[in-house]
């Protein structure tokens, strides 16, 4: 049995980027509202998760705020002082959706702190696994300004903690439905950390996210993206696991793998438009232990990102702690309200952009990772949109 380990904080869960509509803040035609982003519902995922009894197989760890030396392994100090300067004032834009509010610069220490501490943790072999439940999240956060709710780029600290640390080969998996353009920025010329990213194409940020997009200069192939079409679902996300990311991760061959672990991609989330289930997110972390197992001796770390669904957030972090502690999938109540929909198949328009890839990614092209295995309407039906946005770059907000 791994040895285990969860970091939250309290004040994560204080951390509240204001009121408004959607991620607009309160203005011209915006009543104020309830955020989707306010921290009682990821107070309840730690909570359901307790309640379940799977928080018992992990020790708990409370994590210290990250310093100046750590957040500058990322970012600039112009950045930090910007995010310090707003959250001290009690509210205001820290850059560019990134509302805070007078916790959210301690939060959001703390946040990378989790993550900097268990990887670190992980290393040394005081934990095999680790779970991060923090807010705010932070993959679109890049070293000069915040964004997009995220204020620093927590798993982007990590990875360089990892390598100060004596990871030669750092491995970043982020399945949050937008695509993490901060972690990308930050590594897309360093060959020694591959960034693979499944999202949803042309969501957020704006034509980021390309499969065209695969690193400059020595590092070319080592940034992977998967540009799913809107309304890809289980079978999608898992052929993308399987045909993509485990024949990457193993021709890459990491020290570590960090997952950039959000769940705005499941079906009942007002940011996306996916179709993932609490299934979904077990099987796919599930199948990063196993890659884990075979490649890094265990160790990886999962660090929580976006997850807008104030009813279907807890059972999502659920299915991926049941995983990360090797227990089964849990019952899911809303199961019955996706599992049965066309999207859970994988499709011919999504099993397109899969096999470009397969076909032509510089990670994978020769890797013999091409299995044609997509399901029996997918290899035989010429229906869809193909992967022209994908591969075009065609996108929009």
């Amino acid at each position: 049995m791994p040895n285990l380990a969860w970091y939250s904080h309290e004040i994560c869960f204080w951390h509240d980027p204001g009121p408004g509509s959607g991620y607009v803040p309160v203005g011209p035609g915006i009543e104020p509202l309830r955020q989707f982003a306010v921290d009682p519902d990821l107070r309840r995922s730690e909570g359901l998760v307790r309640a379940s009894g799977v928080l018992d197989r992990f020790t708990q760890v409370t994590p210290v705020p990250a310093t100046d030396e750590e957040l500058l392994l990322v970012h600039v100090p112009e950045h930090i002082d910007r995010i310090e300067a707003t959250s001290a004032l009690g509210a205001g834009d820290a850059g560019v959706y990134a509302h805070v509010n007078y916790h959210s610069a301690r939060a959001a220490r703390l946040a990378v702190g989790a993550c900097v501490q268990a990887t670190a943790a992980v290393l040394d072999g005081t934990f095999d696994r680790a779970y991060c439940l923090v807010r705010p999240p932070g993959h679109h956060a890049e070293p000069d300004r915040a964004m997009a709710l995220c204020l620093y780029n927590n798993v982007a600290v990590a990875a360089r903690t990892a390598q100060l640390r004596g990871a030669a080969r750092v491995m970043v998996l982020d399945w949050d439905v937008h695509h993490g353009n901060g972690i990308q920025r930050t590594f897309y010329e360093d060959p020694e950390v591959l960034y693979v990213s499944i999202h949803q194409e042309g969501l957020f940020p704006p034509a980021s996210g390309l499969v065209t997009e695969t690193g400059a200069g020595p590092a070319v192939g080592t940034t992977l993206n998967v540009p799913l079409p809107a309304g890809s679902g289980h079978e999608t996300y898992l052929a993308a696991v399987s045909r993509i990311v485990a024949p990457a991760a193993r021709a890459f061959a990491p020290d570590l793998i960090l997952v950039a672990a959000g769940v705005d991609a499941g079906g009942h989330d007002p940011m996306g438009r996916m179709m993932c289930t609490s299934r979904t997110f077990h099987t796919m972390a599930s199948m990063l232990c196993d890659l884990a197992e075979e490649l890094t001796h265990g160790k990886i770390v999962f660090a929580h990102e976006g997850g807008y669904s104030a009813w279907y957030q807890p059972m999502l972090v659920l299915g991926t702690a049941a995983a990360i502690a090797g227990l089964p999938e849990p019952q899911d109540p809303f199961l019955h309200s996706l599992e049965h929909l066309p999207g859970q198949r994988l499709r011919p328009h999504q099993n397109r952009v899969i096999e470009h890839l397969e076909s032509r990614h510089p990670l994978l092209a020769g890797t013999g990772s091409g299995s044609g295995s997509g399901s029996g309407e997918s290899a035989n039906n010429g229906a869809g949109s193909g992967v022209n946005g994908a591969v075009t770059g065609g996108v929009g907000p």
